[in-house]
């Protein structure tokens, strides 16, 4: 298990660093196994012996997730959805017994020695035609070497499955992908270890010889290909995407440094990662990670367990075409238009910092989208009921032009520790939901501007506060929120001008209060789980304002530092379903139906 090393929010209220490890979920694949894939048959065999390592995250769930975890998860969102629910995902079955192997056997094995402008093969099962070399049979196949302008195709049977090991080597293509997987029941591409291998496309655009593809990535693979092992993988795209998956893509260990002009990894049906380091850099309007099938049930959706991921997109940091799901790992996005997107959003873990232009999260359905549109104003959106966003717990910390948590149907939060730097301008909100927001664990403090300024639905669970500045704090500002027994709750310093925050917290009760930031001092009473105070002008409850409820034992929050959080707290699912939680499935507010009840009382607005 990898050592988890928190979001630390010092006194300056910055994410001054991302942890290296999974957030209490398992790292780099510990369980070594060892299937020969040359006597491996079918997929179903290496499915029905269970691997270890696969199906490690959904036991870490389960061992560590206590009764109490559950007992205050606001609702049950696994039958919420477009075409993908979570619940058609099977989480156990996300890697295979084979997806983890990263062993083989040289002596049983096709050596290709890469020689410039040819090629030079030991063993069978495939074709060296100048620099293009065709694997066409089942086996392991060993590249080392130097190939300009070349090519390794894979044109085996629809039952063969290959292992492309990758052991130092140096590919550059004028017109066309360096690998291209034209027909196999699977491919892995195994990174040797200590190795490092670079793969550019050098030309303009490419020429396309298969009516039947077009190819548009340095690594293009019409099916299921994984990517594993420790060595490194380069991938320069100059003329569109650096890896592109018209099946799965899948990811269980090695490092990957992607600069594209497209995406720098694109699969059709899934992304998965369970463990790897990447360094992603994409194109114009173009994503860090995306999946594209929004038309099949099951697919579409990414899945990420583990890993240390950086991206800097200029469109979407990661992009899911259906489901996001975030087990676990360390997701760094440093610029994107938005940085996480999807129909629905869950997270149950991991750390995860985001800089966006537009919105940190967004959860929208096309149909929304369609609809509406991207980066529109934030509050009173129409209600999207296949969309919405559910934070179970991880470490997460957005700083968004736009609005910072946006999910055009409902925000669920059930644990966790969630920092928002959110928007500046009124035309966004910190917190934007097109239902309703509810909070049941965990600590928020969402701090941005006050035109569209949205909280938590007074059904929640945990008291949460919402209070307006009557005139814009500069950055540096410190807030504090101190109980009537002196205690402090909160103690942050302003990233970013603002002029409303939102604050929940298991500590938070019904009582006096007294707010602090700069020559401002407000006693409030807080007598409904959503108490909103202080100016309310041009001030937005959106549909279901009101409060929240964040429980977990995690302690004041004091000087800018985050409490310490019991590893695990993350909810129990078996067989690919996420749990039965109790709630109520009516929240959504039905047309014309005013859901806002929250508490305004202020002592006083300003003590100079």
């Amino acid at each position: 298990m990898k050592k988890r090393n928190f979001l630390a929010i010092f006194a300056t209220g910055m994410v001054i660093g991302v942890g290296t490890a999974a957030c209490g979920l398992v790292g780099s694949g510990s369980a070594k196994v060892t299937a020969d894939s040359t006597n491996e048959t079918s997929e179903d065999q290496s499915e029905t012996a269970a691997s270890q390592a696969s199906s490690e995250a959904a036991d870490t769930i389960n061992t560590t997730a206590s009764a109490g975890s559950l007992i205050n998860a606001s609702t049950d969102t696994t039958s919420v959805g477009a075409v993908t629910k979570v619940s058609d995902l099977d989480i156990e079955g996300m890697f295979t017994d084979r997806d983890l192997d990263t062993g083989y056997d040289e002596s049983n094995s096709t050596v290709i020695t890469l020689n410039g402008d040819s090629a030079e093969t030991s063993g069978s099962g495939v074709i060296a035609d100048g620099s293009t070399i065709t694997i066409t049979a089942e086996g392991t196949y060993i590249f080392t070497g130097t190939l300009d302008d070349g090519q390794i195709i894979v044109a085996a049977a629809d039952t063969d499955k290959v292992q492309i090991v990758l052991n130092g080597v140096n590919i550059t293509n004028d017109d066309s992908a360096c690998i291209w997987v034209q027909t196999a029941d699977k491919v892995f591409v195994t990174l040797a270890a200590g190795t490092e291998n670079t793969l550019s496309d050098t030309g303009s655009e490419y020429v396309q010889t298969d009516d039947s593809s077009n190819v548009d990535g340095v690594i293009f693979s019409k099916e299921d290909i994984t990517f594993n092992g420790s060595g490194t993988l380069n991938i320069n795209a100059n003329y569109a995407n650096g890896i592109v998956g018209k099946d799965d893509v899948k990811f269980t260990g090695g490092t990957y440094n992607i600069t594209s002009t497209g995406n720098a990894i694109e699969g059709k049906d899934s992304v998965r990662i369970k463990d790897g380091n990447f360094n992603l850099t994409s194109g114009s309007d173009k994503d860090g990670i995306h999946t594209s099938n929004e038309e099949e049930a099951g697919k579409g959706y990414i899945y990420i367990e583990g890993g240390d991921i950086n991206i800097s997109s200029q469109d979407d940091g990661i992009h899911a075409a259906t489901v996001l799901f975030i087990a676990g790992g360390n997701i760094n996005v440093t610029e994107s238009y938005e940085g996480l997107e999807g129909d629905s959003i869950d997270i149950l873990g991991g750390t995860i910092s985001v800089n966006s232009s537009d919105d940190g999260f967004n959860a929208s359905t096309s149909t929304s989208q369609d609809e509406f549109g991207f980066g529109g104003m934030g509050g009173g959106m129409e209600y999207d009921e296949n969309a919405y966003i559910h934070i179970y717990g991880g470490e997460i910390h957005i700083d968004a032009d736009g609005d910072g948590i946006d999910s055009n149907g409902n925000l669920y939060i059930d644990g966790g520790y969630v920092v928002v730097d959110g928007p500046v301008n009124d035309g966004n909100g910190a917190i934007d939901k097109g239902g309703t927001a509810t909070i049941s664990g965990g600590t928020v403090i969402a701090v941005g501007s006050s035109g569209m300024a949205e909280t938590f639905s007074s059904d929640s669970e945990q008291y949460s506060v919402k209070y307006g500045f009557e005139s814009t704090l500069e950055a540096g500002t410190v807030i504090t929120i101190t109980d009537s027994d002196g205690n402090e709750l909160l103690n942050y310093t302003l990233n970013k001008n603002a002029s409303s925050i939102v604050f929940s917290s298991e500590d938070l009760a019904e009582g006096e209060y007294t707010i602090t930031a700069g020559d401002t001092t407000d006693t409030i009473t807080v007598s409904d789980k959503a108490t909103s105070a202080g100016s309310s002008a041009g001030m937005m409850g959106g549909p279901g304002q009101g409060g929240g409820r964040m429980g977990g034992g995690h302690g004041q929050i004091q000087n800018g530092e985050k409490p310490q959080f019991n590893d695990g707290e993350m909810p129990d699912f078996k067989n690919g379903e996420m749990p039965q939680m109790p709630g109520d499935d009516s929240q959504n507010p039905t047309e014309g139906e005013n859901t806002e009840n929250s508490s305004v009382t202020s002592d006083s607005e300003t003590n100079a």
